[in-house]
């Protein structure tokens, strides 16, 4: 058996490109919204846990 060639890009009309690289910002954009909320949902289940503790205490604890 032979080998096929196969190209390593496929070709896509400009419009289609500017759309693509459009919705592809919106999705990073979601994305980093969606971490963000993550980010302060278990900041929250930290708090109720106790893990956190204020920063004045901390800085009393260090001696500040």
């Amino acid at each position: 058996m032979g080998k096929t060639s196969i190209k390593n890009y496929i070709k896509i009309k400009r419009d289609e490109y500017t759309r693509l690289k459009k919705l592809q910002k919106n999705f990073e954009s979601f994305w980093d919204y969606f971490t963000h909320l993550k980010d302060i949902e278990e900041g929250r289940k930290d708090i109720k846990r106790g893990k956190i503790i204020a920063q004045e205490n901390l800085f009393r604890k260090l001696g500040l």
